[in-house]
């Protein structure tokens, strides 16, 4: 009997054949749009392949068909782990656990979390290709014997059954097109989402922003048209930075679940989008340092181009990192310092006296209800004093 899609899917993902996997998934998205398994096999191959932005999407859209089931948990789980998001990476652990008491996977995860669950080991775990201890488990390569995992999605998938659509059902995010993944159709509500579009009851302080219905349209509306419209008539800019900034308030705030999830998906789908990583020429919406200061949840990973100078350089389990000491661009008013980490080390030394502009992305840690941000280096350059050149250093 000929194999369905989703069968042959399963097939490439025992044998470690990811790319495969996601080809037979993304030619029969249209077959398959209210299948949980679809969605887990295509996140579980998207994580082994390092595509985190697109694991994460598929995960999300899983989670909507059924959030109790382990694969998916650990996947989610080691997703947060990898943001440094460790109290929903351990959530989900204990979720894991609920249901597989014995579970070794989310035991491992909760220890390292416990002992070594600083910014700096996570790190060194990533760099190292570590985190892989922490994905779902694909059992046993089958050469000659199906693995595990396969097994158990496939009797998932012949228990389910294969779930069709209506035609006239808008298109999900096409996750591995180029560009941004980002579609109208996509982000679309309907009339009775936009019925409820705010948390009715909430206790004081459970969220950072208070909207009302206007306000929360009006956002949506904003980080849809920020991340998808092209900026000043070329296609290869948007205002993606503005976007996630916009992004956040939405996130933390009185919005609805409906709202919150698709506004999540316009994050993973910039996230995914590398044609279209940030750099010194394609930063558009640069934000104050003295505004992240004062409102740090709306900036969280939303990238910054700052001046100033670096101390202190220190390499702990192989992650430099420095004291990024935020000046004006005329070195003269001291905005504020921030822990800055280093994808890898400079080329050249540009601690010291030496004036440097560093692109950055923003995270935002949160300890015993209090907010603090570190920089993520993604490019610098040592500026020359009273000039406008730059010399480029240590960029991709």
């Amino acid at each position: 009997m000929k194999k369905t899609p989703l069968e042959k899917a399963l097939f490439y993902l025992s044998r470690r054949k990811f790319t495969e996997c996601l080809y037979e998934l993304e030619s029969s998205v249209d077959l398959y749009r209210d299948s949980f398994s679809y969605y887990l096999v295509g996140g579980v191959a998207c994580l082994y392949l390092n595509d985190f932005g697109n694991a994460n999407l598929y995960f999300q859209k899983a989670r909507q068909h059924r959030q109790t089931d382990v694969a998916l948990l650990l996947g989610q789980a080691v997703l947060y782990l990898r943001h440094g998001d460790t109290d929903r990476a351990i959530q989900y652990y204990l979720d894991v656990l609920d249901i597989d008491r014995n579970n070794k996977i989310a035991k491992k995860g909760i220890a390292f979390i416990r002992e070594k669950g600083t910014y700096e080991e996570i790190f060194r775990l990533i760099d190292s290709n570590g985190l892989k201890k922490f994905y779902p488990p694909l059992g046993l390569n089958p050469s000659a014997v199906l693995g595990l995992f396969f097994t158990v999605l496939l009797a998932i998938a012949v228990f389910v059954g294969i779930n069709f659509c209506l035609p006239n059902l808008s298109h999900s995010i096409k996750f591995r097109r180029s560009g941004n993944g980002l579609e109208a159709a996509d982000f679309s509500l309907s009339s009775d989402q936009l019925k409820n579009t705010v948390v009715a009851d909430y206790k004081d302080g459970q969220f950072a922003y208070i909207l009302s219905e206007s306000e929360v349209e009006r956002l949506y509306k904003n980080v849809y048209k920020h991340a998808t419209e092209p900026y000043k008539g070329d296609d290869s800019l948007h205002r993606t930075n503005l976007a996630r900034s916009e992004a956040n308030v939405i996130l933390n705030s009185n919005a609805s679940d409906v709202f919150k999830f698709k506004v999540q998906e316009i994050v993973d789908a910039i996230e995914a989008d590398k044609e279209h990583a940030p750099n010194f020429s394609t930063i558009i919406d640069n934000f104050a340092c003295e505004d992240v200061i004062s409102d740090m949840l709306r900036y969280d990973g939303c990238y910054v181009i700052w001046t100033g100078m670096l101390a202190s350089p220190t390499i702990v389990n192989g992650v430099y990192k420095c004291n990024f000491l935020v000046w004006d661009d005329n070195i003269e008013r001291l905005f504020g310092s921030f822990d800055l980490y280093f994808q890898k080390p400079p080329a050249t030394p540009i601690s010291g006296d030496r004036i440097v502009q560093i692109l950055a992305k923003i995270k935002v840690d949160t300890i015993n209800g209090k907010n603090s941000v570190s920089l993520i280096e993604k490019a610098n350059t040592v500026m020359l004093r009273n000039q406008k050149k730059v010399q480029s250093l240590n960029q991709d």
